[in-house]
């Protein structure tokens, strides 16, 4: 069975990675666990509360084949709290390690972890924010949507769609282009095209 663990923090963006977090709650050799500094229940930008099943003294972040960290609203917290950044620093290893998914401003606890200092990468982080938190390698910035480099992947927001698609592509999940692209506007849609069967 394959391991993914999606961090959680306070504030964290649970739509960015929802597409993600989905598709692989449909392949049956996946497994997904939420961790956390601590086992508990943290509010995200949304109000909504996600519980962390485990906290990271229960895990082995190494053993994990896919680590999913989501954006987060205000980053200020998670930043401040040392136990998210020394949990990330565990990847900081030439040892095998899992890939790494990173939404929004997210790269930010990456950057903080030591990861981002020989990897390009991507995120919807502040301008402001750079100057204010030189630990952020700005010369590896790269302003495209999705940036995959030396097994991390980060994105902002508004690629969600894509950012999943290039993260379950790193793990070997075969996913279309199409996957959840917007509805057409050139023409209707039929009956036909928007009648459902379950094919179980």
């Amino acid at each position: 069975m394959k391991q993914c663990l999606v961090m959680l923090y306070p504030g964290l963006c649970n739509f960015e990675i929802a597409a993600l977090t989905e598709i692989l709650a449909f392949e049956d050799d996946w497994q997904v666990t939420t961790v956390g500094a601590e086992q508990c229940a943290y509010q995200g930008e949304d109000g909504l509360a996600i519980l962390a099943q485990k906290d990271f003294s229960q895990v082995d972040l190494l053993a994990a084949d896919l680590l999913i960290l989501p954006g987060i609203d205000d980053y200020h917290e998670p930043l401040a709290d040392p136990r998210n950044a020394a949990f990330l620093a565990q990847l900081q290893t030439t040892a095998k390690r899992p890939i790494i998914a990173a939404m929004s401003s997210s790269p930010i606890l990456l950057a903080k972890a030591g990861l981002l200092a020989d990897t390009k990468f991507t995120g919807g982080i502040f301008e402001e924010t750079y100057a204010k938190n030189p630990f952020i390698p700005k010369q590896n910035l790269v302003r495209q949507p999705v940036v995959v480099d030396n097994g991390i992947i980060t994105s902002s927001f508004q690629f969600f769609r894509e950012f999943a698609i290039a993260a379950d592509r790193a793990c070997g999940i075969q996913m279309s282009d199409r996957f959840l692209e917007p509805a057409r506007t050139d023409r209707p849609y039929t009956a036909e095209e928007l009648t459902y069967h379950f094919a179980g």
